[in-house]
C-alpha cells in the first residue's frame, strides 16, 4: 500500500523546531543550520512566525561581499510561511511542494499551532514509500542532467553559475578524473565559518562522488543517501560514465507522480461510491415518498422528524403540522394503558413491535390501522429513533367482518343463521343448568308463503321474509335470539322465561304481530304462522331435542287449522292450554259480569261484633263452577286484566255497601284489595273517584288493602296515590303483614292507618312463647303509631283466647265467618233503621302521617 494511504503528516514532522528571530546575523543562522545540520530555520517576530531561511536561499548572496556574515536573516529569508495540516497524508505534502516549487512546509494543527517542520527528505526518507521505491530503477525516474564544474573555477563563479542554472549541487571534475560535489549546504558552512568566497571551487568540494548504477533500485539510492547523510548522488551507466545526478527532489517527484496517481484512482472509487450511495439514497428516497403506507421517523422521545405523503393522506396531518409534534397527536385513547405498557416493553427488548391499533385522524375520525414500530441505533447500540410504518386496514377488517356477518346471518334478512343459531342454544342450555332458570325454543312457519311466492314473485317473497323478520325481532326482547333457517322457517330462542304462560303470551304475540297486513308494492299482504314451542328441561335438555319437539309441535300447530300455537305434547301442553283457556274466559267473564262478590266479616274480639267486611271476589265459572281467586287473580295480574276487574271489584263493592247503609246496616269499613298494578295505572285515582261518586258510597267507610310486598316497593308514583287516598278519607290497611319485609320505614313514611296480621303469625302459638312475644311487639307497635291491628286466618277458639290475652282488638277467619254472598252476610249486620248513618269509629292517622 502507497505511503499516501497510510502516514498522516504529523508522525513525520521534525518537531524540534530551529528558529531565530529577525535580526539574527546571517553567520549566526549559519552556525545554528551546521551545527544541526537542518536544511532551514524559521524566523520568529515573537510567537508569531514571519519568515523561513533554507539552504536554497544562500544561492542569492555575492559571498565576495565582506558584510554578508553580519547581515540580519530578515534580509534573506523567504515568507510568508507556508503551513500544512498535521492530519493530511504524507502524499498530499508531496503534491503541495512540487505545485509551490518549495523543499519545507510548516506543519500546524486544526487549531493553528505549530507541531514542527516538514522537508522533503522527511517524505522521501518516509518508510510507507519502500514498495514503492524497491520496485522502481533509478533509470525509472528523470534525472537532470548534471552541472559539471572544473575544480579550479574562483569559488564565487562557481556559485554564480549553480544561481544561474538554478541547482541546488553542482559536480566538480578534477584533473586526476576523480568527481566531487558542491551543494547549497557547503555554501552554508562557509559563511558559518566566516570564510571568504577565495580559491577555487574544488578546494571546498566533497569528494568522492557518491554514486548508484542507473539499473539499480531507488530504495538502494535513497538507503545510501540516509546512511551518508547526504542529499545527492551521482547515477552511473553500465559503462560507469556519469550520466547524471539524483536527489531527493527526484525521488519526491516521483513518488509525487504515483500519489497523483494513486490518488485519482482513490477518487475515481470514491466517486463511484458516492454515485452509488445518492443513487440508493435517492431510490430510497422514492420508495419513502411512493410508498402507499404511511411512514413515520420520530426521536426516541416521540418527538415526530419526517413523515411521507402517505402519512399526511391517511392521518389528515400535512407534513408542516406533524413534524415538531409528539406522536401521541394520533392516539384515539381507545387502548388501555397496559396495551402500551406491553408494547414499549416488547420493543425494548426486541426491537421491533407489530399489531393492530385505533388511531385518530386529523378530523377525529376514528380508524384501524396495521403497525410495525422498529428501533434505530446508534454504533454504540443507543436508541435515537424509532420508524413507524402503518396501513389503514379499516375497511378491510370491515370486510372480515362482513364476511364473518355473513357467515352466521342469514343474508336476506340479516337474523341468525342456522349455525349461529345453535351456538347461541347452545351457550343459553348451559347457563340455564347453571342458574336452574327455564328457557323456550320456538319453531315458527309461515302458513301461506309458497301461494305469495307463487302468485306475486319471489321479489315479494324475499320483501316480505324481512318484514317477518323485522316484526319478529320487535316482538321478543333484545336478549331473546330470532332466525331464519331457511325458506319461511324460523326460529326463536327465549331465555329465563319463568314459565310456559310467559312463553304462550309471547307465542300469541307473535301470531298477532304476523297476522296483521303488510304493504309491499302496493299490495296488502297477508300470511298467518304456526307456531311449535318446546320447554326446557321439560321437553329435553339438549339444543337438537327441544329443535326436534319444537318443529313436531309447529306441526301439530298446522294440523290443528294453522295460525296458532302448540307446546310439545306432554302435562305441560295440558297446563297451558287450560291456563290459557282460563285467560280466554276471564275476558269474557268481565263482558258477561260473572264476577261475584263475597264478604268476609272483621269482628271486635271483645264484644263480637262486625266492625267491617273484606270483599272477595269469586268467579261463577260455566262449566268449571265456583272458582277462587288464586285460579285466575295471578292470570289477570299478568295479562293486565287485573285493571278492568280491580273496576268491577270496586264498583260493585261499594254499591252493595251503599244499599246496606241505606238500609240502615252498620258494617264498619268496606274493605277490598289493592293491586299494585292498579295504582301504577295514571287512571286509577279518576277510576276511585268516579265510582265512589256513581254509587254515592262515603269515601270514610272504603278501605283499600295492598299486601305488604307491594306496600314498599319504593315506587314514587305509588307513595303518590297512596297520600292521595287517604287524602281522601279512604282507610289504608297492610295485608299479610308479617311475611314480607316488616320494615318500620315505609310504616312511619306512608299513609297506612290499619294492619292485617297474616295468620303465619298465628300458627303454633299455644305452643310458642317466641311467636306470642312477635304479636306483643306488633300490637306494642301499632298502638305507638295508633293503627288497628286486625288478626287474620283465626279458626279456634284457643287462638282466639290467646288474642284476647294479649289485646288484639280485631280479628278475621273462619271462627268468626267465612266469605259468604250479600244475602247471607246481611243478616249478621247490626241495623239502626231510625238512625242516620255515621262513619265508623276508625282511628284517624296522626298529622305526621298524613301528607
Amino acid at each position: 500500500m502507497l505511503l499516501s494511504c497510510e502516514f498522516p503528516i504529523k508522525r513525520l514532522v521534525t518537531r524540534d523546531l530551529l528558529a531565530c528571530a529577525p535580526d539574527t546575523p546571517l553567520i549566526e543562522v549559519a552556525r545554528l543550520m551546521a551545527a544541526r545540520r537542518c536544511s532551514s530555520i524559521l524566523v520568529l517576530d515573537g510567537q508569531t512566525a514571519v519568515g523561513i531561511f533554507t539552504e536554497s536561499d544562500v544561492l542569492g548572496f555575492d559571498l565576495s561581499n565582506p558584510a554578508l556574515a553580519t547581515m540580519p536573516v530578515s534580509s534573506a529569508m523567504s515568507g510568508p510561511v507556508q503551513t500544512i495540516q498535521g492530519d493530511l497524508l504524507v502524499g498530499e505534502a508531496a503534491v503541495q511542494f512540487k505545485r509551490n516549487g518549495i523543499r519545507h512546509l510548516l506543519v500546524v494543527d486544526e487549531r493553528g499551532q505549530r507541531l514542527g517542520m516538514l522537508s522533503q527528505s522527511d517524505v522521501v526518507l518516509n518508510q510507507g514509500a519502500e514498495f514503492f521505491l524497491r520496485m522502481r530503477a533509478v533509470s525509472s525516474i528523470p534525472c537532470h542532467t548534471p552541472l559539471v564544474l572544473a575544480e579550479e573555477m574562483a569559488l564565487d563563479e562557481a556559485v554564480a553559475e549553480m544561481r544561474r542554472c538554478g541547482r541546488d549541487a553542482a559536480i566538480i571534475s578534477y584533473a586526476d578524473g576523480g568527481h566531487g560535489i558542491f551543494t547549497q549546504r557547503d555554501i552554508v558552512r562557509l559563511i558559518a565559518h566566516g570564510g571568504a568566497a577565495v580559491g577555487m571551487v574544488g578546494q571546498h568540494a566533497s569528494r568522492p562522488l557518491r554514486s548508484v548504477q542507473a539499473g539499480q533500485s531507488l530504495y538502494l539510492a535513497r538507503k545510501m543517501l540516509a546512511q551518508n547523510k547526504i542529499r545527492h548522488l551521482g547515477v552511473l551507466d553500465d559503462d560507469e560514465r556519469l550520466v547524471g545526478l539524483l536527489s531527493f527532489d527526484d525521488i519526491l517527484s516521483s513518488i509525487e507522480d504515483e500519489y497523483v496517481s494513486e490518488l485519482g484512482a482513490a477518487l475515481r472509487e470514491r466517486d463511484q461510491a458516492l454515485w452509488e450511495s445518492r443513487y440508493h439514497l435517492r431510490l430510497a428516497d422514492r420508495v419513502f415518498e411512493s410508498t402507499l403506507e404511511g411512514v413515520m421517523v420520530t426521536r426516541a422521545d416521540g418527538t415526530i422528524e419526517r413523515v411521507n405523503p402517505a402519512f399526511e393522506t391517511l392521518t389528515g396531518y400535512s407534513a408542516e403540522e406533524a413534524i415538531g409534534r409528539n406522536a401521541s397527536m394520533l392516539s384515539s385513547k381507545r387502548q388501555t394503558p397496559e396495551f402500551y405498557q406491553q408494547m414499549w416493553t416488547q420493543l425494548k427488548e426486541t426491537g421491533c413491535w407489530q399489531g393492530e391499533i385505533w388511531n385518530r385522524r386529523r378530523d377525529g375520525e376514528l380508524y384501524l390501522e396495521h403497525l410495525t414500530i422498529s428501533s434505530i441505533c446508534d454504533d454504540a447500540g443507543v436508541c435515537t429513533h424509532y420508524a413507524a410504518i402503518f396501513a389503514d386496514i379499516t375497511q378491510r377488517r370491515m370486510a372480515e367482518e362482513r364476511l364473518n356477518y355473513l357467515a352466521t346471518h342469514d343474508a336476506l334478512t340479516g337474523l341468525p343463521n342456522r349455525s349461529l343459531f345453535g351456538e347461541r342454544l347452545e351457550h343459553a342450555l348451559r347457563c340455564a343448568q347453571r342458574t336452574q332458570h327455564r328457557s323456550a325454543v320456538l319453531f315458527l312457519d309461515l302458513d301461506r308463503f309458497k301461494l305469495v311466492n307463487d302468485s306475486l314473485g319471489h321479489g315479494v317473497g324475499d320483501e316480505l321474509l324481512k318484514m317477518v323478520g323485522e316484526r319478529l325481532r320487535a316482538s321478543v326482547r333484545e336478549t331473546d335470539t330470532v332466525a331464519r333457517l331457511g325458506g319461511d322457517e324460523f326460529t326463536l330462542l327465549l331465555e329465563d322465561v319463568g314459565d310456559a304462560r310467559h312463553v304462550a303470551h309471547i307465542a300469541q304475540k307473535l301470531l298477532d304481530a304476523i297476522g296483521a297486513p303488510f304493504h309491499i308494492t302496493g299490495e296488502e299482504i297477508y300470511v298467518t304462522p304456526s307456531i311449535g314451542v318446546s320447554m326446557y328441561p321439560d321437553d329435553g335438555e339438549d339444543a337438537q331435542t327441544l329443535v326436534l319437539h319444537a318443529d313436531r309441535a309447529m306441526y301439530e300447530a298446522k294440523g290443528a287449522g294453522k295460525n296458532n300455537f302448540q307446546f310439545f305434547i306432554g302435562q305441560m301442553n295440558t297446563d297451558t292450554n287450560e291456563q290459557l283457556q282460563i285467560e280466554s274466559d276471564l275476558r269474557q267473564a268481565l263482558e258477561r259480569d260473572e264476577l261475584v262478590l263475597h264478604y268476609q266479616p272483621k269482628v271486635d274480639l271483645g264484644d263480637g261484633t262486625v266492625v267491617g267486611l273484606e270483599a272477595l271476589v269469586r268467579w261463577q265459572h260455566p262449566t268449571l263452577g265456583l272458582l277462587a281467586p288464586g285460579r285466575f287473580i295471578p292470570i289477570a295480574e299478568e295479562t293486565a286484566l287485573i285493571i278492568p276487574l280491580g273496576q268491577a271489584v270496586l264498583r260493585e263493592a261499594c254499591r252493595q255497601g251503599r244499599e246496606w247503609l241505606d238500609a240502615g246496616y252498620v258494617f264498619g269499613t268496606m274493605a277490598v284489595n289493592l293491586s299494585l298494578r292498579q295504582m301504577r295505572w295514571e287512571g286509577f285515582l279518576h277510576d276511585v273517584d268516579t265510582i265512589l261518586a256513581e254509587t254515592g258510597f262515603p269515601a270514610e267507610f272504603l278501605q283499600l288493602e295492598l299486601i305488604e310486598s307491594q306496600a314498599i316497593d319504593g315506587c314514587e308514583q305509588c307513595e303518590g296515590v297512596l297520600h292521595a287516598l287517604a287524602a281522601r278519607g279512604i282507610s289504608l290497611a297492610i295485608d299479610d303483614f308479617g311475611v314480607g319485609y316488616s320494615s318500620f320505614v315505609y310504616l312511619k313514611s306512608l299513609p297506612f292507618d290499619t294492619l292485617k296480621i297474616d295468620r303465619s303469625l298465628l300458627a303454633g302459638t299455644a305452643h310458642s312463647r317466641r311467636d306470642v312475644a312477635v304479636l306483643r311487639a306488633i300490637l306494642a307497635m301499632a298502638d305507638a303509631l295508633d293503627m288497628t291491628v286486625v288478626m287474620e286466618g283465626v279458626e279456634t277458639e284457643d287462638e282466639a283466647a290467646m288474642l284476647r290475652t294479649i289485646g288484639c282488638p280485631q280479628v278475621q277467619g273462619w271462627l268468626f265467618g267465612r266469605a259468604q254472598p250479600a244475602h247471607e252476610v246481611g243478616p249478621r249486620l247490626a241495623r239502626l233503621p231510625d238512625v242516620a248513618c255515621a262513619p265508623p269509629a276508625v282511628r284517624a292517622p296522626q298529622p305526621s302521617l298524613v301528607r
